[in-house]
C-alpha cells in the first residue's frame, strides 16, 4: 500500500510538473506574441518616419533646386537689364582672331608669372586640352563643347565660371544652401564689363557692376584675382600692347616686396626688368624660384627658414641652347598616379640649359612653366641678333660713304682743287670715322 500511494504522488507530480511547463510555455508565447506586435509597430512607425523624412529631403531638394533655378533666371535677367542697349559687347568688338591671340599672350606673359599653374583657378586659351574640355562639361553640363574657351575659372566652393566670344556660362552657390547651384547662360552682347572687387577675406565678381557672386580668397588665387580685372581691363580698353615694365609691376604684385626685392639682388643692369617668375616643386618651404629677367635667368636654391645657399645666373648671350626633357621622377608610381590626372601642360619636366659646354638641368617646373622660360630666352636671343645686326648695318653703310669721299677728295686733289696738305688733312678725319 504504501508502494502504492508513492506510484500515485510520483504521477500527480508529473502532471503537475506538466501542466506548469504548458502554463510557462503559454505565457512565453504571449510574451513573443507581444514582442513581435511591439516590434512590428516600431519598424512601421521607423518605416514611416524614414518616408517622412525622404518625403521632407525630397521637397527641400525640389524647393532648393527651384530657387536655384529661379535665381539664376534672375541673375541673367539683371544683368542684362543694366547693360547698354548697344548691340555688340566688350568681346565681340574685337575681331577673334585678335581676341585669342591676346588671350594667349596675356595668359604667358600676366597669368603664368608669381602664380603656382597646378592651384591656379584660372586656365585660358590656348592650355585647355581636350581632356580638360570635357571635365569641364560635366562641371557645367549646359556648356556643349562647341565654342572656344577663352577662360574658365573654377573656385574652392564650387562655382564655375565659362567665357566665349558669344557666352558667359556660370555655376553659382545658392546663398541659402551652399550645396545647390544656379546656373546659366548670358549673351556676351548684353555684357559691357566683368571685374572682380577685392576684399579682405572674399572678393566679389561684377558683372555690368551686378553682384554675381562671393567668391572665398584664399593665397592660391590672390594671384588670379589681380589677373583678372588686368585681363577684363584690357579687353575694355582694346589695348592689346603688354610692355615689360607692365610684366615686371604685375609680378612685383603678385609675389609681394620681399621676394622681388631678392630677385633684385642679383639684377646687374639699371634698366633690368623681371619677366618671369615660378616657385619650385622640390622645396616648397625653403622657397626655391626661377626668375626671368630681361637680361639674364636666375635659379636661386633656397634653404629652411630662407637662407639663400646656391644662386645660379646665366645671361641670355652665353647660353647656347634650352630644351625640355622627360622628367627622371616621372617612373616613380606616385608621380605617375598624380600625373595621369593632370593635362600635358601640367605634367613636370626637366628643363635643360646648355652654357659653354656645360648642361645645367632644373627638375622643378611644370612643362608649361619650363616652356615659357624657354621661349623668353628666345625672345631675347632673337633681340640680341637684331641689335647685332642693326650694328653691323650701321657700320657697312658708313664704309662706302667714307671711301666713296676719298674718291672725290683724291680726284678734288688731281685737279689742283685743294692742296696736298689739305687733301691729307681731310683724308686723317674720314680715316677716324671706320
Amino acid at each position: 500500500m504504501p508502494e502504492k500511494r508513492r506510484g500515485i504522488r510520483r504521477r500527480k507530480n508529473r502532471m503537475a510538473f506538466m501542466d506548469k511547463m504548458k502554463d510557462m510555455a503559454g505565457k512565453a508565447k504571449s510574451t513573443m506574441e507581444s514582442a513581435a506586435q511591439v516590434a512590428k509597430e516600431k519598424y512601421e512607425q521607423v518605416k514611416q518616419e524614414n518616408a517622412e523624412k525622404k518625403a521632407q529631403k525630397e521637397a527641400y531638394i525640389a524647393e532648393m533646386e527651384g530657387k536655384a533655378a529661379e535665381y539664376g533666371k534672375s541673375l541673367c535677367s539683371v544683368v542684362k537689364e543694366k547693360g547698354s542697349t548697344t548691340p555688340e559687347s566688350f568681346m565681340s568688338q574685337v575681331p577673334e582672331k585678335e581676341l585669342l591671340a591676346f588671350t594667349k599672350d596675356f595668359y604667358e606673359k600676366m597669368v603664368l608669372p608669381g602664380s603656382k599653374a597646378s592651384v591656379s583657378c584660372i586656365i585660358m586659351h590656348p592650355y585647355i586640352d581636350e581632356k580638360k574640355v570635357k571635365a569641364i562639361q560635366k562641371k557645367i553640363p549646359i556648356y556643349g563643347g562647341e565654342e572656344t574657351i577663352i577662360l574658365y575659372m573654377n573656385e574652392a566652393e564650387g562655382q564655375q565660371f565659362l567665357l566665349t566670344r558669344d557666352h558667359f556660362y556660370f555655376k553659382v552657390c545658392l546663398t541659402e544652401d551652399k550645396k545647390f547651384y544656379a546656373q546659366g547662360t548670358i549673351d556676351c552682347k548684353d555684357i559691357d564689363r566683368i571685374r572682380i572687387e577685392n576684399g579682405n577675406s572674399e572678393c566679389i565678381l561684377k558683372v555690368n557692376e551686378v553682384d554675381f557672386a562671393t567668391i572665398k580668397i584664399r593665397d592660391s588665387y590672390k594671384q588670379d584675382f589681380i589677373t583678372l580685372n588686368e585681363y577684363f581691363k584690357n579687353i575694355v580698353e582694346q589695348d592689346f600692347e603688354i610692355a615689360p615694365e607692365e610684366i615686371d609691376r604685375l609680378i612685383h604684385e603678385k609675389i609681394g616686396d620681399k621676394i622681388y626685392q631678392h630677385i633684385k639682388k642679383y639684377m646687374t643692369y639699371e634698366d633690368e626688368l623681371v619677366m618671369y617668375y615660378a616657385g619650385g616643386l622640390d622645396s616648397l618651404a625653403a622657397m626655391d624660384y626661377i626668375a626671368c629677367t630681361t637680361k639674364q635667368i636666375i635659379i636661386v636654391n633656397r634653404e629652411m627658414l630662407g637662407a639663400t645657399s646656391n644662386v645660379k645666373q646665366f645671361y641670355y648671350e652665353d647660353i647656347t641652347s634650352m630644351a625640355t626633357e622627360q622628367n627622371s621622377k616621372s617612373d616613380d608610381l606616385l608621380v605617375a598616379v598624380i600625373d595621369s590626372a593632370l593635362t600635358a601642360a601640367l605634367k613636370i619636366c626637366d628643363l635643360i640649359i646648355m652654357v659653354a659646354g656645360t648642361k645645367e638641368k632644373i627638375s622643378t617646373l611644370y612643362t608649361i612653366e619650363a616652356e615659357r622660360v624657354i621661349a623668353i630666352y628666345h625672345e631675347y636671343r632673337k633681340e640680341l641678333k637684331k641689335g647685332n645686326q642693326a650694328t653691323q648695318t650701321i657700320i657697312q653703310q658708313k664704309e662706302p660713304d667714307v671711301l666713296e669721299q676719298l674718291e672725290k677728295l683724291s680726284k678734288l686733289k688731281d685737279s689742283g682743287i685743294i692742296s696736298e696738305e689739305e687733301f691729307n688733312q681731310k683724308k686723317a678725319v674720314l680715316l677716324e670715322k671706320l
